[in-house]
């Protein structure tokens, strides 16, 4: 085992804190939160696959569909293999691929952010700009949906509901540090 700077203990690969859980969790700012905390570099991985396409996420839906941006999604993850130990915002439906719940587990601890389906949609301020939100599928379902698949890939598990993004953030340090990680 090793330590960063920031004093978190870490086995001789690249190992990563990752942020899953529903669109509006706070997955992206909580993460740079932590990041900022901790000292480590932050990757979000959505916009790492919109940087790559040279698309948005939405582009990338519609020329693609779902399947296409799945595949990309866990093509980012695989790279994150050799990446440097990094604080990671994952995609809210990163779990309902099995390629990717393997690889979550593989790159490092799994930080599931819970949130209702109401509260992520009042925090989301561009609504236009999720393509699952725009399906016929509502965001009470599509959460009852995933919520099997973030709650097995997930070592820590906390609550948004209620709490600021910096409540939040000092909540999953401390699940960090009581698990070992930090």
């Amino acid at each position: 085992m090793s330590k960063t700077a920031s004093g978190c203990r870490l086995p001789e690969r690249a190992y990563h804190i990752l942020f899953i859980g529903f669109m509006g969790s706070g997955k992206t700012t909580v993460s740079k939160l932590l990041g900022e905390m901790l000292s480590r570099h932050v990757i979000d991985v959505d916009k790492l696959i919109s940087r790559r396409c040279g698309m948005s996420i939405p582009e990338i839906f519609e020329a693609f569909g779902e399947e296409g941006f799945r595949a990309r999604e866990t093509s980012v993850l695989e790279s994150l293999l050799l990446e440097v130990p990094s604080i990671v915002s994952c995609g809210g439906g990163v779990c309902g691929c099995p390629e990717n719940r393997a690889l979550l587990g593989r790159l490092g601890t799994v930080v599931y952010l819970q949130v209702d389906a109401d509260e992520a949609v009042r925090r989301i301020t561009h609504p236009e700009t999720r393509p699952m939100l725009s399906g016929d599928v509502s965001p009470a379902d599509l959460l009852a949906s995933r919520l099997e698949d973030y709650e097995s890939c997930a070592q820590v598990t906390v609550d948004t509901a209620g709490k600021t993004p910096d409540e939040v953030c000092e909540e999953v340090a401390a699940a960090l540090w009581d698990i070992g990680v930090c």
